[in-house]
């Protein structure tokens, strides 16, 4: 067991194990919370490697925000690499974060009373929408037995549904940490007649849902128009553009492809809803980050959208359906003092979070797990 202390000031250097860091094309919310985190201990003091896969075009080694990054192998090999990485420079780290997204590191096997496990969100569904067969059930049958091997481990989870989905498999010290903004909310009441999809064009995120509910919604109110606002695989993104095709919504949908952080926050000013029909999520920064710009987030009733979306307070759930999302978004649309109500409150909830609280969760944590 990692012994415990009061402070952190011994910790030297912190070895975060992470399969894509910040500026990889794929990185999303959980590569946000390791370089907002890990640029803050480096503020502190504190030295921080962030070990990740190397992607096209990728420096092997670079510094983003005083944070050391090292690039080696793919998605799967990086952690074949970080594992000779570390062997090779033992010494130089008295604690590693083991990022599980999917698939863990397994610094168990050869430093495991420097691990500690930082845990996003469990795959489960993920599988047999990112997978295909019979990959996805070889890991969704693998998954709770990788992850039964860190349930000793001190364990930081990103919300209350990832905690109980761990407590179940075993796990005995888990923490939850909150996510935070770049920016401060602020009341946003003049709005278009817009609503958005913003986020991965991946199955497992519902992009092709959110197209099929504007549909309906579309019957309802014919003024509004959709943005889908994401990359993704080109094959997939036709379909997507067919799929809107098909239901005679070219002109009223517009592929926008990624959009940078200032365009993204912009759109959610001008935006009433955004629609997050995802399987699965660790807690959906978007979601927060509509709350505190008048956006109502509408979403399926789902693991960490159910945490970040507080139902009938600051946005709706509904079931995993796109006609009961539709109707969850028609009716805040026709009802001008339930949206406004919901907007108020969704200011209000999304000014709890931070990127300095989301730092403490983690400063204080560690601080009792090293050695």
């Amino acid at each position: 067991m990692l012994k415990k202390t009061r402070t952190h000031s011994h910790l030297k250097n912190i070895l975060w194990l992470s399969w894509r860091d910040i500026k990889n094309p794929d990185s999303g919310g959980a590569e946000k919370v390791a370089i907002e985190a890990a640029s803050r201990f480096v503020r502190d003091q504190i030295p921080v490697t962030i070990f990740s896969s190397h992607f096209a075009n990728a420096k092997k080694q670079e510094k983003i925000r005083g944070v050391k990054i090292i690039r080696r192998g793919g998605l799967i090999t990086c952690r074949l690499f970080a594992f000779l990485y570390y062997i090779r420079r033992a010494r130089e780290f008295d604690l590693i974060i083991d990022e599980i997204n999917t698939i863990p590191f397994f610094s168990i096997f050869y430093a495991k009373h420097k691990t500690i496990t930082l845990i996003h969100q469990l795959a489960r569904e993920y599988w047999f929408t990112q997978t295909i067969w019979p990959i996805s059930l070889i890991g969704f049958w693998l998954e709770p037995f990788w992850l039964r091997l860190y349930r000793s481990r001190p364990t930081l989870a990103l919300s209350v549904s990832t905690k109980a989905d761990l407590v179940n498999l075993g796990f005995t010290n888990v923490k939850i940490y909150q996510i935070g903004l770049d920016f401060k909310p602020q009341l946003v009441t003049k709005k278009e007649n817009l609503i958005l999809y913003i986020g991965r064009l991946i199955p497992a995120k519902g992009p092709q849902d959110a197209i099929c509910a504007f549909g309906e919604i579309k019957n309802v109110l014919p003024k509004f128009r959709l943005i889908v606002a994401g990359k993704g695989k080109s094959n997939f993104i036709k379909s997507l553009k067919k799929l809107a095709s098909n239901l005679k919504l070219e002109n009223s949908v517009k592929f926008a492809g990624f959009v940078p952080q200032p365009t993204k926050i912009n759109l959610l000013k001008k935006s009433k809803i955004v629609l997050i029909p995802s399987v699965r999520e660790g807690w959906c920064l978007v979601a927060t980050e509509a709350n505190a710009l008048g956006c109502i987030p509408i979403g399926y009733n789902v693991p960490g959208l159910k945490n970040s979306i507080k139902s009938g307070y600051s946005g709706l759930l509904t079931k995993n359906n796109t006609h009961d999302l539709a109707q969850a978004a028609t009716s805040i649309l026709q009802n001008q003092n339930l949206r406004l109500k919901l907007i108020e409150n969704g200011i209000l909830w999304s000014k709890k979070f931070t990127w300095k609280n989301c730092y403490l969760d983690f400063k204080s944590f560690i601080s009792k797990y090293h050695n």
